[in-house]
């Protein structure tokens, strides 16, 4: 009877795998308007508060200066963009080596081979889509990003992974 279920995980990780990938796509294709955070940011806060309150850091991105102190508003945004990247991406290769590693659990090294080249195909296909776009522009940095956060995914994944081996280990 154990064995009758042994297809469940591979269907929810497939599940959480394929509604992940939507997610991303449907976020991806959103205006930068519809995804700004600075007009929240703006009922929220003063601008001479957050002034007060950021170090004062300019960071130059794809071309672009965002400092904390001349516009703390973009700046926090930019923050929590890039930042998005990184949990977005390492979310979806946790997801995805879990999905692959299901299939065959002593053949990890294949999932994780398969998990790291997906993490780079999907941020470019999801980039080049963007530059397809009137109300986006693509960008290679975000592709490197997205590929960190796929890494960091990975990373906290065999973490959590070896945690429970060990747990299972002691209680057995």
């Amino acid at each position: 009877m154990r064995n009758t279920y042994k297809w469940l995980p591979t269907l929810a990780w497939g599940i959480l795998f394929i509604g992940w990938l939507i997610l991303l796509f449907t976020l991806s294709s959103q205006t930068y308007e519809q995804q700004s955070i600075q007009p929240l940011l703006r009922s929220y806060f003063k601008y001479s508060d957050l002034v007060r309150w950021l170090p004062d850091i300019t960071i130059t991105y794809n071309k672009s200066v965002v400092n904390s102190h001349t516009n703390p508003f973009q700046f926090i945004e930019f923050l929590f963009r890039k930042g998005s990247h990184l949990f977005v991406y390492a979310t979806f290769a946790a997801i995805g080596f879990m999905l692959l590693r299901s299939f065959n659990p002593k053949r990890w090294y294949f999932a994780l081979a398969l998990t790291l080249v997906i993490a780079v195909v999907v941020p470019a296909l999801d980039e080049w889509n963007q530059s397809g776009s009137s109300h986006r522009t693509g960008n290679a940095t975000d592709v490197v990003l997205d590929f960190a956060g796929g890494c960091v995914g990975l990373i906290i994944c065999f973490c959590l992974l070896g945690i429970v081996k060990l747990f299972r280990r002691r209680r057995s």
